[in-house]
């Protein structure tokens, strides 16, 4: 009987939230209030259709993060469409994959929301991979990984249970939209595994001089920031071009040809190695090592990317970068009036052309 009561104190608690506004719901993972800020720009842009929509942004007690901040950021826009829900569950390795003491409140989530967007971050515990740490893999917060994978597989379902129903067999057109960490964990919630570290596993390469001495599409981020001059610390983003497969969500979705390769903004040492269940590659470096773009072949709205379309300077020609101790970089200079810079507009539009088509009040 406690239990029930406690069940349906949680059903009114989280149905009111997802109600908020009388607006349909897209749940933000990790909703620091910069990713808050991250959303709003792109709104505000003209990038990203949230028409109709409330925000709820969804996160584990138990991250790094103190969401005393976030709430206090929202206190300041009083007009702003997002609220804060914490998933109250003791989360772990050994229970992410599978029914757990989330799976309820995973469940409420899906059922009020239209979709999820899953942002960057930190590296993923190889525990959950069933794979030992190297020596440069830096895990800095578990229960924010453990509450995104386990939401992930709940959605997608995985290898790890060949008989679990996923979420989106009810739900078809959902979207489920991740960058760069956010990709990662969509693999790793369905089964696939990550190299811990690129320049070491790909190239043998064990100091930052040498990544920077690579070919640019052979960077994955900007190494100057690990040599200290005594100048403020370079910015960790840096441009490459990708390579578009044919037929994929970035081509087909958003109307790109396949011989187009954009320039992305970058800013990783991790990548897919193995990939989970139900993806296909839509996109790898120019040398083909790296899974740049990943695309769901039985859910058409389930993708990710490893780049970041979403870095406010692409937009803000106002917002300056160190790139060395000599110079500086504004990304939206870097691709203007070129297709790259119609690529990564493009990506967010057909986000929300996404969202505006899953309205349903």
């Amino acid at each position: 009987m406690k239990a029930a009561y406690r069940f349906l104190c949680l059903s009114f608690l989280l149905g009111k939230a997802l109600s908020s506004w009388g607006q349909d719901t897209l749940l933000l993972f990790h909703p620091t209030a910069y990713n808050i800020q991250v959303v709003q720009n792109l709104v505000e842009e003209g990038l990203l259709s949230l028409e109709g929509y409330h925000v709820l942004g969804v996160y584990h007690p138990g991250e790094v993060y103190d969401y005393t901040q976030a709430e206090a950021y929202l206190q300041l826009q009083q007009t702003a469409p997002f609220s804060l829900r914490a998933i109250q569950a003791e989360l772990g390795p050994e229970n992410l994959f599978g029914s757990n003491p989330a799976t309820q409140q995973f469940r409420q989530l899906f059922e009020g929301s239209q979709g999820a967007l899953f942002m960057g971050g930190p590296d993923i515990p190889p525990v959950v991979y069933n794979e030992p740490v190297h020596l440069l893999t830096s895990v800095t917060d578990p229960f924010r990984h453990f509450v995104e994978l386990s939401y992930l597989f709940h959605l997608l379902g995985g290898s790890q249970d060949a008989e679990w129903k996923p979420y989106l067999e009810d739900k078809r057109n959902y979207l489920i939209s991740g960058i760069c960490l956010g990709m990662q964990s969509m693999n790793v919630a369905t089964g696939g595994t990550l190299i811990q570290d690129i320049p070491t596993e790909l190239y043998g390469i064990w100091n930052a001089e040498e990544v920077l001495a690579l070919p640019a599409d052979q960077m994955h981020r900007n190494y100057n920031d690990m040599l200290n001059r005594g100048c403020e610390d370079p910015t960790s983003y840096h441009f490459h071009r990708v390579k578009l497969e044919k037929r994929d969500l970035l081509t087909r979705g958003i109307g790109y040809r396949s011989k187009i390769a954009p320039l992305v903004l970058s800013s990783h040492h991790q990548a897919i190695e193995k990939l989970g269940s139900g993806w296909q590659v839509a996109a790898t470096s120019m040398d083909e090592k790296i899974i740049e773009a990943i695309a769901h072949t039985e859910y058409d709205h389930a993708f990710g990317v490893q780049f970041h379309p979403e870095k406010p300077g692409l937009f803000d020609p106002s917002i300056r970068h160190p790139q060395s101790c000599n110079s500086t970089i504004n990304f939206q200079e870097a691709i203007e009036n070129t297709e790259s810079y119609t690529f990564h507009s493009a990506y967010w539009k057909q986000v929300g052309a996404i969202l505006q088509k899953n309205r349903i009040r």
